[in-house]
């Protein structure tokens, strides 16, 4: 059995792990926060876009899109399905997309929407790095534009909703993943467990997955610092107010102008 960090190994067999997720119900509920908002935007940054399945979503409803991710195996997954999503390998908390080589100010690429979805925020475990993410990403977007994510919360983390297993004899990849989170420091281990199949032969191998639980306190800070203008929380789904209870949360901000 072999063990790497997060999605390293899984990202040729990711789309099969999320075979079931609804990411068109995702897209549509995003959808609908805008209509909400009465705004209509035409290009959109999918940040943390991993294999690129709400990337490739947002492309096919007329919007015209970037992806970025940390990892390039999940990059050279999304490049391999050949559509209009322009794609690239950044670290969020270091994002600098040029419109060429210039390296100027006005050189940045700016977009309409930002989305990070999948609560991909809580990848980043550094405070100050993923205060440092919000503003970066703030700096893509045009004045007056939106950003759009959503976290697990604090409460799900230390709840353990992160345990999960899969062994049905029918269906691949089989995983079984066990949470450990530290109250002090709000971080949550992942140990994952995969059986996949490749050229026919079950294989075995580990990922450890980190995330912290960020609270709705310091990222509503983080947003104000990265020059955004808080519009709205929700519970995941809904369109009213989270409770203490809530798993997960979505965020909608406004760049300010």
């Amino acid at each position: 059995m072999t063990q790497d960090t997060q999605f390293t190994l899984i990202a040729k067999h990711y789309d099969d792990l999320m075979a079931g997720v609804p990411y068109r119900h995702w897209v549509i509920y995003v959808e609908e926060i805008l209509s909400r908002m009465d705004y209509h935007p035409r290009t959109v940054l999918d940040v943390a876009c991993g294999t690129g399945n709400v990337s490739e979503i947002l492309a096919s409803h007329g919007f015209e899109v970037a992806g970025v991710d940390i990892s390039p195996e999940m990059i050279e997954v999304a490049r391999a399905k050949k559509s209009s999503v322009d794609y690239h390998v950044q670290d969020i908390a270091e994002l600098d997309l040029r419109c060429h080589s210039e390296r100027s100010e006005e050189s940045r690429r700016r977009f309409d929407l930002a989305v990070c979805l999948f609560d991909s925020l809580n990848y980043i475990t550094d405070p100050n790095r993923a205060a440092l993410a919000i503003k970066r990403v703030g700096d893509h977007l045009v004045p007056g534009g939106v950003c759009v994510f959503d976290i697990n919360t604090v409460y799900a983390l230390a709840h353990r909703f992160f345990d999960q297993a899969s062994l049905s004899s029918e269906h691949y990849p089989r995983y079984v993943w066990n949470s450990h989170y530290d109250h002090e420091t709000r971080i949550c281990r992942v140990d994952m467990m995969f059986e996949v199949v490749e050229n026919g032969e079950p294989k075995q191998f580990r990922e450890v997955h980190y995330q912290r639980g960020h609270s709705i306190e310091e990222l509503t800070q983080w947003l104000t610092d990265g020059g955004f203008e808080f519009v709205e929380l929700y519970h995941a789904y809904k369109f009213r107010r989270p409770t203490r209870r809530s798993d997960r949360v979505f965020f909608v901000a406004r760049k300010g102008h």
